[in-house]
């Protein structure tokens, strides 16, 4: 089979050639994530926590930042030092800051890798298209011809027109192979900068208690004792507004008196 496939190459078909592009450009892809995940974004993630942790806790900022520079200047070790920057600046925009930031950076841990199965596909379609072409031609080749030729020359040009899907393949396996073994690096690495950037936000930004505003038209009434009630009620468990309202209506509950009355 093997040396069937030299022979399209030798015959100057168009799609092999367009195969071996396919090819070529998903390889391309291959090495350089490959690259970028073990040597841009990968680091020693154990450490790089517990010495963040230790730095953080002690509230020495200016080494966890030099020590962040010194990690690295993109991925998980750009994100600490926004974060860090944000603490000293406006601590209430830290959990802002790192959410914008790993938005801005997750998406690029498998930027190109779901193109290899796209590419795997087209490789596997272009050979089909072509072997329907060499089946169609080989119809044609065997018309007008006698019986004994003819199941020769069928029987030759099929064997000719599975070759190319032979090629796509050939070359849809070794795309999908180092496909599985990038998105297998690219889920263990975001697991990773996902505890990270946990850690670092339980130390610079840990969780509050939110403050609820107090309702409009529930303002606070000192009785008698000196206790403060805010809920409306007085001692006897009556309610009470304790504001204007309450005078306003008991003056227009009061009859008003009539001239005779006054004189």
């Amino acid at each position: 089979m093997i040396q069937e496939m030299f022979e399209l190459f030798r015959s100057r078909e168009p799609i092999p050639y367009i195969i071996l592009a396919i090819f070529a450009v998903g390889w391309v892809i291959v090495f350089e994530r490959f690259i970028v995940l073990q040597l841009t974004y990968r680091l020693n993630f154990s450490k790089f926590n517990s010495t963040i942790r230790r730095m953080l806790s002690a509230g020495d900022l200016d080494r966890a930042r030099q020590y962040c520079a010194a990690s690295g200047n993109t991925g998980l070790p750009m994100i600490t030092a926004k974060a860090i920057e944000a603490y000293e600046t406006e601590n209430f925009r830290v959990r802002m800051v790192v959410s914008e930031e790993t938005l801005s950076f997750m998406p690029r841990i498998r930027r190109r890798i779901s193109q290899l199965p796209n590419l795997a596909a087209v490789a596997v379609l272009l050979g089909a298209l072509a072997a329907v072409n060499g089946v169609w031609l080989s119809f044609q080749m065997v018309d007008g011809l006698e019986l004994g030729l003819k199941s020769f020359a069928f029987s030759r040009g099929l064997s000719q027109a599975l070759t190319p899907i032979a090629l796509g393949l050939a070359a849809s396996v070794f795309l999908m192979i180092p496909y599985g073994v990038l998105d297998a690096m690219a889920s263990r690495l975001e697991g990773e900068v996902e505890h990270s950037l946990t850690v670092i936000l339980n130390l610079l930004a840990p969780e509050m208690q939110p403050v609820f505003a107090q309702p409009v038209g529930a303002s606070q009434v000192v009785v008698s004792d000196g206790r403060s009630d805010s809920g409306g009620h007085d001692d006897d468990g009556h309610g009470v507004n304790g504001g204007y309202q309450d005078v306003a209506s008991a003056e227009r509950s009061d009859p008003v008196p009539d001239e005779e009355e006054i004189i």
